[in-house]
């Protein structure tokens, strides 16, 4: 018995020297919060606005929301002023909102209920103080309504009651805002068929027509009559430099190149927008003819559908027998691209 109590505190002692971890020692471990704890995220950078385009940039046009609203009918004008007083036509005043403003203009109207396709009509630059209601418009409204149409003739801001551009638009901006106001406001007018809409344009309404053609795919046509340059720049020089109020923020053709690049519709032009009749005559002394040919070749090399049809001997206001091709002209080609 000795002997074996002498061994077992052999064996301790010996047990004791070896090392070995005792009992309430545990190896090193991470806590669980630590073992899932992320890293921090990167911080992204921060991104740097995009600038803002001007507001006379097409791309701006193509963007800005055109809410229109109530088309105001009121008191008929027929075979008064500038009317044609064609049998089968009604023309009454008109007025609608755009940007805050109360809008003025005409309507001529056929007979019956419809729904009637609408055509706009864009007048050309008269002075505000020498324009009469209905001036270089309804001569090319009204055949329009007598063969079944709704012709609107939009006075253009500051013309006979019409409310004021916006100050930061060129005036042929502000005109091509107010048409297209015009167009959304056509849903309130029983007799329009809204989906089907032609812009008709002279002179300086035919530029109005040729920027509202490049901005809103609901013109499915469109008519230009002697129509000013696709380039914006040579309209400047030819009128707009002479009239500075014109120009608001786009200012002159050398102080501004890029924003006439982008003001102009000749770099807009694509292949699926609305059919383009130029109507011009051939003794057009405020037109020049290679502008008309440099738009026409612009669009054919685009690949929009259309034609150049020139009136032998016919000036820039086209009257007599010249407006009546001219007229006839129009309203074929409407037909034709409206499917009506």
């Amino acid at each position: 018995m000795r002997w074996a109590g002498l061994l077992l505190v052999a064996l301790l002692v010996a047990g004791g020297c070896t090392g070995g971890s005792p009992p309430s020692a545990r190896p090193a471990t991470t806590s669980s919060a630590q073992a899932t704890r992320p890293s921090a995220a990167p911080q992204p950078a921060q991104a740097t606005p995009a600038p803002q385009l001007p507001a006379y940039y097409v791309e701006s046009l193509r963007a800005r929301p055109y809410p229109g609203g109530k088309l105001q009918v009121a008191e008929e004008v027929t075979c008064h002023g500038y009317s044609r007083c064609l049998p089968g036509v009604h023309t009454y005043r008109m007025s609608w909102p755009s940007n805050g403003q109360t809008m003025t203009g005409l309507i001529s109207m056929p007979e019956g209920a419809g729904p009637f396709p609408v055509v706009v009509v864009n007048h050309g630059f008269i002075p505000p103080e020498r324009y009469g209601e209905g001036q270089d418009s309804l001569l090319f409204a009204e055949p329009m309504a007598q063969h079944g149409f709704i012709a609107v003739a939009p006075h253009w801001p500051g013309y006979l009651g019409s409310g004021p551009a916006p100050a930061d638009l060129p005036a042929i901006v502000g005109q091509t805002v107010t048409a297209l106001d015009l167009v959304s406001s056509l849903s309130s007018l029983p007799q329009a068929d809204a989906r089907k809409i032609a812009f008709v344009g002279h002179s300086n309404g035919g530029g109005v027509s040729e920027i509202a053609m490049v901005v809103d795919p609901r013109i499915k046509a469109v008519v230009l009559h002697a129509p000013v340059s696709t380039d914006m720049a040579q309209n400047a020089h030819k009128w707009w430099l002479s009239r500075p109020e014109s120009l608001a923020a786009v200012g002159t053709p050398e102080s501004n190149p890029e924003g006439y690049r982008h003001l102009s519709p000749r770099n807009y032009l694509q292949a699926n927008q609305a059919p383009v009749l130029i109507v011009q005559g051939t003794a057009d002394h405020t037109i020049p003819r290679d502008w008309t040919e440099a738009t026409y070749s612009a669009l054919q090399a685009s690949g929009v559908q259309s034609r150049v049809a020139w009136i032998d001997g016919a000036d820039h206001d086209l009257v007599g027998p010249n407006l009546a091709d001219a007229v006839s002209l129009q309203e074929d080609w409407i037909q034709k691209a409206l499917g009506v």
